[in-house]
């Protein structure tokens, strides 16, 4: 049944036609309703069961109370569950929420994503310190968060249309207000119409965590060094190229991630940023890794898979405290002698290269996980396939040239492996 569904979804979403191809237009549109129907059915189900019961839940409930999924079109009178700590509304049809319907004393998280809402409010004494306001109709962050003195985590991810609300908006800018909720430290704000402008980055000074990605913004303001308190940055999938100079003085960063962008190399703003633990640049364009990655030493995480990289400079030899790298999909042929030196090395995924050989790697005591997969490996790594802290090993892809008593062996120690725990895919 899941895969029924999952196949109407692509459907929908994959065909790009004109209106002048009624047929198809027509057929599509009838595969949709078929998964509406079938999914406004569930709902129906859920929300006259819920009512039913709605009475005779006792008020003292404490904890979570979900009211997910109910094509609820208005919240029933919850103000009497004074204990309640997290209330999950999302995907229903709410299209306003008034302070007194969600007057709750110890409220702390409030879920009301994937709604039709285009008004909400707060009490002044409100409690809650996590708000999920995404997939709504809301044209701007609504003023009336304000209220929440302790809000410190807010979502308003995808304001947009989908295929089952086709009025759908899209928030633009961060709103002047922002800056008198010194509480708030935590703003997702995912594909929407935000470009990051001078402002809005001014208005950001307190946050330190921002999540924009999917906002089509094609450039970082000068000022950007006005997100002075900015822990973790994810601007994924958007349409970036360069830096600011200025980036470079956002020294209380520790994790940049710019996935899905239209980077040609790694920016010498980001190796000046010695406090980094995080770098993501998947799928970018980036064909060399700088020297200056070396000075990047508290570097715990490096994400570089899906590039044009062909080698790894030696300064990598010097990030001691890397525990994860993931190169793979790139144009590697050659992986140095110096990855043993890296002591914390515990994950390390090099596939997807053009790779004839490995070096030694059954000595790193850290190392645990390992995929060298689709290669040209012709070595088989049998000290590494012995290594006692394994956990997974994926070789597949490989030339192997084995011995029919090492192709015997090979299958025994498989099972063995197998039969304790260790993942080893062949």
């Amino acid at each position: 049944m899941k895969k029924t569904i999952l196949a109407l979804i692509l459907t929908f979403f994959i065909t790009n036609i004109s209106i002048g191809q009624n047929p198809i237009k027509q057929n599509n549109d009838s595969l949709l309703k078929v998964w509406q129907s079938r999914f406004d059915s569930i709902a129906t189900n859920k929300q006259i069961a819920f009512l039913r019961s709605f009475d005779g839940i006792p008020t003292d409930t404490s904890g979570n109370f979900n009211m997910s999924g109910m094509q609820l079109q208005k919240l029933p009178d919850i103000s009497k569950f004074n204990n309640i700590t997290y209330l999950n509304a999302s995907n229903n049809k709410l299209k306003k929420i008034s302070a007194r319907s969600i007057q709750i004393d110890r409220l702390k998280s409030l879920n009301l994503s994937n709604n039709e809402l285009k008004r909400i409010r707060f009490s002044s004494d409100s409690q809650i310190t996590s708000l999920d306001l995404s997939g709504n109709n809301f044209k701007r962050i609504p003023r009336s968060i304000l209220k929440l003195k302790k809000l410190t985590t807010l979502s308003i991810n995808q304001n947009q249309s989908t295929p089952f609300s086709e009025n759908r908006n899209k928030v633009k800018r961060i709103p002047r207000f922002i800056r008198k909720m010194p509480a708030l430290i935590s703003i997702e704000i995912n594909f929407n119409r935000l470009k990051l402008t001078k402002n809005d980055v001014k208005r950001l000074s307190n946050i330190e965590i921002l999540v924009a990605a999917g906002n089509e913004i094609t450039e970082l303001p000068e000022n950007i060094e006005d997100l002075k308190s900015i822990k973790n940055l994810n601007l994924s999938k958007n349409k970036i190229s360069s830096l600011p100079q200025n980036f470079a003085l956002l020294d209380s960063l520790e994790s940049v991630i710019f996935y899905k962008n239209e980077f040609n190399n790694i920016p010498s703003q980001i190796t000046s940023l010695t406090n980094l633990k995080i770098i993501d640049f998947y799928y970018n364009n980036i064909d060399e890794i700088p020297i200056e990655i070396g000075n990047l030493q508290d570097l715990k995480i490096l994400f570089l898979a899906y590039n044009n990289i062909e080698v790894l400079p030696d300064t990598m030899r010097s990030l001691h405290k890397l525990r994860a790298f993931y190169i793979h999909d790139n144009r590697l042929a050659n992986i140095p002698g110096w990855i043993i030196e890296l002591p914390s090395l515990e994950i390390l995924d090099i596939s997807y290269n053009n790779l004839f050989s490995i070096p030694e790697m059954s000595g790193m005591k850290a190392l645990y996980e390992v995929d060298i997969q689709e290669n040209n490996i012709d070595h088989f790594p049998w000290k590494l396939m012995e290594k006692p802290n394994l956990k997974l090993l994926i070789i597949k892809g490989n030339p192997f040239i084995l011995t029919s008593e090492e192709k015997r062996q090979l299958e025994v120690t498989l099972i063995e492996k197998r039969a304790v725990g260790i993942v080893v895919v062949d």
